[in-house]
């Protein structure tokens, strides 16, 4: 075959192992957080989205498939001549913060830190590292710009999940090879691997005895690295910058839990978000059954949208003024702007006001935990009315705080 027909498959099937899935709204790790401490030389471990990220996730039995080296900004990098190669490479500004890695389809290459906003990711400290080695690691590690990607190399770990003697000799792994060593190709992890053997710092190596009995360190051979192997190494701190961190003690029970909903049942929890993205559209709201007494829920609820500045109504037909806000005696007096409506009564009441609130147009129907009624969930779906009744809290969505108003 010709070289520029191999190059076409290579590039296509590169760009099928690279698509990736779409991005969680929210990461675990906080970015912001990770751009300001993140030091040179750490290492960053990210948990990839993509196809060949799932190919890593099955061999290393790791959540984390791609690892790439911090280098700080160009204007932290001394050495003329690898700077002038790092200029040569990519046009960044100065101030732009730098990850160097190995990636299929592009090989080792440098890129912005910023690429990593939308994924999770885990940040590694070499533990007592010099700064005079920082930047060692660093040149050494940018030395390698422009090595090709060794896809092979992926379909060689998965040979080790099989089992040898099965397979034809002409497809058994080629990492021990004599010229195995040789850096004309690299993959994420051994790059990064390298970089840290030529400042002799260990990450996990084989330990040894002596012919005095005493113990001594071999360096592994750096294709058989892992992104998940320097998470596993003793030598590496393990740096986390999560979006909600715990700082004082007790401080996981002020964390903004969503009640009765389990991450584990997915298709429920999408589900339930899409209910609720769509309750909080309504320019105006309503709580029916919403009471003087600040002790009983139906005010609470009340003081909950307000807490959230958001326009709401109390509804009940015996009182006129409820913490400062106008009653009204039905839900047929409404304004038009309300759309949603969150129900604090007991269920026979809940049946009459469902009725009602369909009949006044109402499109989305809270029923709020002890208020839920079988009959009344169907009069909704039967009219297309988007209900959430669940057993879900308005109070632990929007996060009540009892002392506040």
């Amino acid at each position: 075959m010709s070289n520029a027909f191999v190059d076409w498959i290579f590039k296509k099937f590169s760009q099928w192992l690279l698509h990736e899935n779409s991005p969680p709204k929210i990461n675990l790790s906080n970015f912001d957080i990770v751009a300001k401490k993140i030091q040179m030389g750490d290492v960053i471990l990210i948990e990839g989205r993509s196809r060949i990220s799932t190919i890593i996730r099955h061999i290393t039995f790791s959540r984390w498939t791609h690892a790439t080296l911090y280098i700080g900004h160009l204007s932290d990098i001394q050495d003329s001549e690898t700077l002038k190669r790092a200029k040569h490479y990519d046009n960044y500004q100065e101030d732009e913060q730098l990850i160097v890695e190995s990636e299929i389809g592009y090989g080792t290459i440098i890129s912005s830190l910023s690429n990593l906003k939308n994924y999770h990711l885990r940040i590694l400290r070499p533990r007592g590292l010099t700064e005079e080695d920082a930047k060692k690691v660093v040149s050494y590690a940018i030395s390698r710009l422009e090595t090709q990607y060794d896809v092979r190399h992926i379909f060689d770990l998965l040979r080790f999940l099989l089992p040898w003697g099965i397979m034809p000799r002409r497809w058994r792994s080629s990492l021990f090879q004599h010229n195995a060593l040789k850096p004309t190709k690299d993959i994420c992890s051994s790059m990064i691997a390298d970089a840290f053997q030529t400042i002799d710092y260990p990450i996990l190596p084989i330990i040894t005895e002596d012919y005095k009995k005493e113990l001594e360190l071999v360096q592994r051979n750096s294709r058989l690295y892992t992104p998940d192997d320097f998470d596993v190494s003793p030598y590496f701190d393990i740096i986390k910058y999560p979006i909600f961190p715990i700082k004082t003690a007790g401080a996981y029970h002020k964390l903004p839990w969503l009640k009765d909903v389990f991450g584990e049942d997915k298709e429920h929890l999408n589900m339930y978000g899409a209910k609720l993205d769509q309750f909080f559209q309504s320019p105006g709201f309503a709580v029916v059954g919403a009471s003087t007494d600040r002790n009983k829920f139906g005010n609470k609820v009340l003081r909950c949208y307000v807490q959230n500045h958001k326009k709401v109504y109390p509804v009940n037909p015996n009182a006129t003024n409820i913490e400062g806000i106008e009653c009204m005696h039905h839900v047929s007096d409404l304004p038009k702007e309300v759309k949603s409506i969150s129900i604090v009564t007991s269920p026979d009441i809940t049946n009459k006001i469902v009725e009602e609130a369909i009949t006044h147009g109402i499109q989305n129907i809270w029923m709020q935990p002890g208020a839920e009624s079988d009959v009344a969930i169907q009069k909704c779906k039967d009219a297309n009315v988007n209900v959430i009744a669940d057993g879900a809290c308005i109070l632990n969505v929007l996060g009540f705080k009892e002392n506040s108003i």
